[in-house]
């Protein structure tokens, strides 16, 4: 099935650095993103979208990091040894 959407160009924007930067097409990007939303239950899902705001909101002042970045703080966070 096929569907087209029209995303807000800071959507669009945070979408492909996401895809490029975990060197995914943008649409297997797009399927991961709507397939991990949709398996989450209500309050999971609300909370992941006020998150997600707050990543745009973030983004759109120009404050945000690399996935290496973020990988090295997950690692340090939670006692993980992640690579990108």
């Amino acid at each position: 099935m096929s569907i087209t959407l029209d995303l807000p160009p800071k959507v669009e924007a945070l979408l492909r650095q996401r895809a490029e930067s975990t060197g995914q097409d943008i649409s297997q990007m797009a399927l991961a993103v709507l397939t991990l939303g949709l398996s989450l239950d209500d309050q999971d899902f609300f909370e992941a979208l006020k998150g997600i705001q707050r990543g745009l909101d973030d983004f759109e002042q120009g404050q945000f990091s690399s996935l290496e970045d973020f990988i090295a703080e997950q690692n340090q966070k939670y006692g993980l040894s992640l690579e990108a």
